[in-house]
């Protein structure tokens, strides 16, 4: 029996499928592989301004890693009818979601969030009550979880607790977010500033981090001057390096657990390892909670012979290299000559 043999143009048909699918399937590949999750971990709170096209949205989004193309974003859109249907606002979104899943969130009523500034030098204690006045936290569940020790661990702390370590800034925070949340992301923005080169001071210095965020919180309390913090912290290492007490009134005032505008001779005498009156080095942990100026001055401080100063009451000060000269500048401030 004979077979009849496929003709030319049928075998070139035939091997141009495969060519023919490929064309076909490859912009369906390519838009799956572009709407595909970018893994970008933890959510991102972002910002849609008013007047935004779906188009600017979606590069918005990809600029800040959470959806691979702005393009497929903005036709994932105009497809489901959805461009006209986005809102300006505050949205929480992570890497976590495909291009679809991240349209349907921005698709719900954006967050309610509340910006509440922590100004530098505040101690937890202090933070809490920011928080709690803003209507964002429970301030007694908030000041025992930034005093817990576990928790501190959990954060990657080496450390006690987390005083010290919540940086202070402007945040906006949604009335939903936990006390636990807010407290790792203040770590987590400390965590952002203190840098490998921050890092590479402390060898040079002889300090732990530990030790230099809690001489940072001392200078941060004690300095109202900025350029004075380099100074102000050179000071403190001269002391520490001589063996000196301390002396710095904020420790006191940490250690009474409240502020007092006049320590007495009395304040000097409380029994705490906070004291830095009555007990040498550097107390146990941070007074409060540092900002960034205050760290780079601790680990880039002056070096010098000074090792007193006395506030003149304009938020400057009087430094002087002996016990006599401080003495002086103590009976000029208090005359009213200075």
């Amino acid at each position: 029996m004979s077979q009849t043999l496929p003709s030319q143009e049928s075998r070139y048909l035939h091997q141009g499928m495969p060519l023919v699918l490929l064309l076909l399937l490859a912009p369906m590949i390519l838009w799956w592989y572009l709407s595909r999750p970018t893994g970008l971990i933890p959510p991102l709170e972002v910002t849609i301004p008013s007047g935004m096209s779906a188009l600017d949205i979606g590069q918005l989004l990809k600029d800040k890693g959470l959806v691979r193309s702005a393009r497929v974003f903005a036709w994932t859109a105009r497809l489901r009818g959805q461009s006209e249907d986005l809102e300006a606002g505050i949205y929480l979104l992570n890497g976590t979601l495909t291009t679809p899943e991240v349209l349907r969130e921005l698709l719900k009523a954006p967050l309610q969030l509340r910006r509440v500034t922590i100004p530098e030098g505040l101690s937890s204690q202090q933070i809490a009550q920011v928080l709690a006045q803003s209507g964002l936290a429970d301030s007694a569940r908030f000041v025992a979880l930034a005093g817990d020790r576990e928790f501190a661990r959990r954060l990657g702390l080496d450390a006690p607790t987390a005083e010290g370590y919540l940086f202070p800034q402007t945040y906006m925070l949604n009335r939903t977010t936990t006390e636990e949340e807010i407290i790792r992301r203040m770590v987590e923005e400390f965590d952002k500033i203190f840098t490998p080169s921050l890092y590479a001071r402390l060898d040079s210095l002889k300090l732990t981090r530990h030790q230099a965020i809690t001489l940072a919180s001392i200078v941060e309390r004690e300095a109202v001057v900025q350029q004075e913090r380099p100074l102000i912290a050179g000071v403190f290492l001269g002391r520490l390096e001589k063996g000196m007490m301390l002396e710095s009134c904020p420790t006191v005032e940490y250690a009474l657990g409240y502020h007092k505008a006049h320590l007495d001779n009395n304040d000097l005498q409380v029994d705490s390892p906070y004291n830095t009156y009555k007990y040498p080095g550097l107390p146990p942990g941070p007074i409060a909670n540092p900002g960034q100026a205050a760290i780079q001055a601790t680990l880039f401080p002056v070096r010098t012979d000074y090792l007193y100063f006395m506030a003149r009451g304009d938020g400057t000060h009087i430094f002087s290299r002996n016990n006599q000269q401080h003495e002086a500048a103590k009976r000029s401030v208090r005359g009213g000559r200075i």
